[in-house]
């Protein structure tokens, strides 16, 4: 055998096959570029996670920016008394936090529909969680700001002090808001796209009547 031979033999023998683009194993690349894919299932749902937490804690703020607490009037016997009127501003604690959560509840609904609208029944499972979550939030944030601690206050008062109640929801039920205003806009664009896919099936039937209807004049002619 011949040196050229043998060179080219031995250079068949080592050459090995660079893989084409598109095929065999993706660059490194690929799989982070998936992982923040924003048609990813789990980059939407953090994304809408974070948005409840979010608007949970920004309800929170404003429920307790708007709120006057009702206060008791300390007494010379150590008793406290509460005015009705002052009676009156603890529903209108739980009042503001509904109103606040109605309309969170209608932009978490928006959201989870802009997210989740091809998933089915398990959009409104996640636009009621949602609506639940971030009321819990923003009732947590309320606590968190205070007052707390109402009878520590009182025993440490003076005589004629006003000490406020405090601050806390009163009506558990009252999150329950929260879910009926994230479900309301699901419902709303549910039913629209209803009766648009109905519109669309009619316009597609009228369509094949009229190609029919040709088809069968033509022939006739």
């Amino acid at each position: 055998m011949s040196d050229t031979a043998a060179d080219n033999r031995l250079t068949e023998d080592v050459t090995v096959p660079v893989a084409e683009p598109g095929r065999g194993i993706p660059p490194a690349g690929d799989k982070a570029r998936r992982r923040l894919n924003p048609d990813s299932l789990g980059v939407r749902i953090g994304l809408y996670l974070a948005i409840v937490v979010l608007l949970g804690v920004v309800a929170g703020l404003v429920w307790h920016a708007i709120v006057k607490l009702p206060t008791y009037l300390t007494s010379d016997d150590g008793s406290v008394q509460m005015t009705e009127r002052a009676i009156g501003q603890i529903f209108a604690i739980d009042a503001i936090f509904v109103i606040i959560g109605l309309l969170v509840g209608v932009v978490l609904g928006l959201v989870a529909w802009f997210l989740f609208n091809k998933m089915g029944w398990p959009l409104a499972v996640m636009a009621t969680l949602g609506g639940l979550a971030s009321g819990g939030t923003c009732w947590l944030m309320g606590i968190i700001l205070g007052p707390r601690n109402f009878a520590e206050r009182v025993v440490s008062a003076n005589v004629g002090d006003q000490v406020p109640i405090d601050f806390q929801l009163h009506t558990v039920s009252a999150l329950l808001v929260w879910a009926l205003g994230a479900i309301i806009p699901v419902m709303l664009y549910a039913n629209l796209s209803r009766e648009d896919d109905g519109d669309e099936s009619a316009d597609a039937s009228d369509v094949g009547e009229a190609r029919s209807d040709s088809a069968g004049k033509i022939a006739s002619g």
